[in-house]
């Protein structure tokens, strides 16, 4: 039989190859490059989250000050639709275009944090020269619709015929605050430069751009820079140089890279200078606007600033400039959570659906959990049960981790069938200490009798395990050596000394315990470490989709939450028996329980003290068997709707490690009449 086993196995790898692809552990489940490896959704959330809903622009902590959306006075151009050409002018009505833009100095070689924007990390603090907006988080410029408005007058102040704002800054200002109240923000309390909101219209003929906010009376300039025809192919990518009197706009800022999609047609710019020659200071407001790869002009100035001095400026242009606002965004960081969605930060706790991928030609499980964790160290602990043996009631005295959190659950049931064999918990939280966001994951091996004891020292031989650190800043700012996936490839490893009543490890915990055993019995060196990478897990915290407060019906479509890859010998799996996953969230303490439970709940309420639970007492089932989905066509082994060769190099990979699923004659043999049956239906094609 054996070499009938082994000439099976090169007759088909030749075939097919080794190779096998693996999931990527980031938290996100991709259909496209994952779905094929992934199973279907095993179970979804029935219950609406009693966690805490993260929500799209939710953000804690920080204040902005007044509402951008107050602010009515600011920067205001009429700029002729002839002179931008292209769909701008040929549109007669609505028109829909993008728009950039930012203040900079005066000679525009230094961006402020005032840009137009979408998901700007909060707190962001001044660009800089010539950035490359493609490496700046969030997306820096927005799409616009000018609808056919009524009659608006060019003056700095905000007419209700806008309409809605475009725009709503969520940074603070790093160019200064304007306090002074002052038409042109020259008081003795005054000084700074910001952009609140973005209004857009149309008459059909001109274009009118309203930017509330302030621009100071220094000679910092606001550049906005349009993509006309919303095509990056038939505009500047990245500035070069400028032509014309306001060809410095250009020049000043050469190298800047737009984002992906953006390619700038048009600009129009605004800023001060010194008309009455006193070398002084600029008094005055001015104008350019030009195509970028034309003749920019200088449009000329204004008198004065407030609607008093606004007015025409040549080629049918007009500007308006008040600088009286000193309401809208503050003038120091708000030191505020990052806005949701953000991959790093939630503002509630929720499961949604799992996913599973039986990996054995590497000896691995995947688990894909979507959903999210709040920032707030609430706890998504996990139990599996793979092999026989176990704990059906959670012991009080298994091996000290997560600040007893494990014994803290003591005496919780799960229902009857399920003897949990491996526990882990993923959690995240700000650092007291630090400020920052941290990413941990803890775990241990759960023996049907306890933790075992080293035949030495009668002392706990078993580790708790833990990994992590730090992953932002607590606004959401990246930090150094970001821990985006927890590896267990850390450098501490207890040993017993006969003084050590709890073990600690940063790495996988059985195999810190054969290694710790084999180092007492004499059989490994001290300085031996465990393998990294046993236990690798990640945490994604994008979705506001899924359950909400009130409703689960979108649970099943979250593509983003926990994900786990756990080594097969790690985890203890006999090899034969279904693997069963149980968990739940629960409190930072592990005391509280949600109704965030897998398997779901038959009423929402939360379940409360741990240790109070029975899931035998509780309706329906509160486990999810991640082996239970069978492809429905037996050849194709991958579960993808197609038969290829992945299929023959799945089959291979499940005959070499004598998988029950590799068995297609279901004999409890593993020979040629396997392979014989396999290749029959492979053949014949799915039905």
């Amino acid at each position: 039989m054996t070499n009938q086993r082994v000439l099976c196995a090169a007759v088909l790898a030749s075939v097919a190859g080794l190779a096998m692809a693996q999931p990527t552990v980031d938290g996100i489940f991709n259909p496209g490059t994952e779905g094929s490896l992934y199973s279907d959704v095993l179970w979804s959330q029935n219950q609406p989250t009693g966690f805490g809903d993260n929500l799209a622009g939710m953000y804690t902590g920080g204040d902005f000050g007044d509402p951008p959306a107050d602010v009515a006075t600011g920067v205001e151009f009429k700029i002729p639709l002839s002179a931008i050409g292209g769909s701008l002018q040929s549109s007669g009505g609505t028109a829909t275009f993008k728009m950039a833009g930012w203040v900079n100095s005066g000679d525009r070689t230094y961006m402020s944090n005032q840009i137009i924007h979408s998901g700007l990390p909060i707190d962001t603090g001044n660009i800089g020269g010539h950035p490359d907006f493609t490496t700046i988080g969030g997306t820096s410029h927005i799409t616009v619709t000018a609808t056919v408005a009524g009659s608006i007058t060019v003056d700095g102040a905000r007419d209700a015929a806008y309409g809605a704002a475009q725009f709503l800054q969520t940074n603070y200002t790093g160019f200064g605050n304007e306090t002074d109240g002052t038409v042109d923000g020259s008081g003795p309390n005054g000084g700074g430069s910001e952009i609140d909101a973005v209004y857009v219209a149309t008459d059909g003929t001109y274009l009118y751009v309203f930017v509330a906010g302030n621009l100071e009376y220094n000679g910092n300039g606001l550049d906005l820079f349009l993509d006309s025809d919303n095509n990056a192919g038939t505009g500047s990518t990245t500035l070069g140089t400028g032509a014309g009197a306001g060809g410095y706009i250009v020049t000043g800022q050469s190298g800047l890279v737009f984002d992906t999609g953006f390619g700038a047609d048009f600009v129009v710019s605004a800023d001060s200078w010194d008309d009455d020659g006193d070398g002084n200071t600029p008094n005055v407001p001015r104008a350019y606007a030009g195509p970028i790869s034309g003749t920019i002009v200088d449009l000329g100035s204004l008198a004065g600033y407030g609607a008093g001095n606004a007015g025409a400026l040549s080629g049918g242009y007009a500007l308006g400039v008040d600088n009286s606002n000193v309401l809208g965004v503050i003038g120091n960081p708000s030191l505020a959570s990052p806005v949701s969605p953000d991959a790093n930060w939630a503002y509630g706790s929720e499961i949604d659906n799992v996913r599973s991928y039986l990996d054995t030609a590497n000896g691995k499980l995947y688990i894909f959990i979507g959903g999210n964790m709040e920032v707030n160290y609430n706890k998504l602990s996990l139990f599996i049960d793979c092999a026989p043996g176990g704990q059906n009631t959670l012991r009080n005295d298994n091996v000290d981790i997560s600040f007893n959190g494990l014994n803290r659950q003591a005496n919780l049931v799960f229902d009857e069938g399920f003897t949990a064999d491996y526990w882990l918990n993923v959690n995240n939280g700000v650092d007291g200490g630090t400020g920052n966001l941290q990413n941990y994951t803890d775990c241990a091996v759960l023996r049907t009798n306890g933790p075992i004891v080293d035949p030495f020292f009668a002392l706990r031989a078993d580790y708790g395990s833990y990994f992590g650190g730090h992953v932002t800043t607590g606004t959401g700012q990246p930090v150094s050596n970001p821990v985006e996936v927890m590896d267990f490839s850390g450098t501490r490893f207890d040993q017993q000394d006969g003084f050590l009543a709890n073990l600690y490890s940063n790495y996988a915990p059985r195999a810190s315990s054969d290694l710790g055993l084999d180092i007492l019995m004499g059989m490994a060196d001290p300085g031996d470490r465990p393998a990294s990478g046993l236990l690798r897990t990640a945490i994604n915290n994008s979705n506001v989709a899924g359950v909400s407060s009130s409703s689960a019906a979108g649970s099943a479509s979250v593509n983003t939450g926990v994900e786990i890859c756990i080594d097969l010998a790690e985890l203890g799996w006999d090899g034969q028996q279904d693997i069963l996953l149980a968990g739940w969230v629960a409190s930072g303490g592990f005391d509280y329980v949600s109704n965030q439970v897998i398997g779901g709940l038959p009423a929402g309420d939360n379940l409360g003290e741990v240790s109070n639970i029975n899931f035998n007492n509780v309706a329906g089932t509160q486990y999810v068997n991640l082996m239970a989905q069978a492809p429905s066509c037996p050849a194709d082994t991958n579960n993808d709707g197609v038969l290829n060769f992945f299929d023959v190099q799945t089959f291979l990979a499940w005959f070499s490690a004598h998988d029950d699923r590799a068995d297609f004659i279901d004999d409890n043999v593993f020979n040629f009449f396997d392979v014989q049956n396999f290749l029959a239906q492979f053949s014949a094609g799915c039905p």
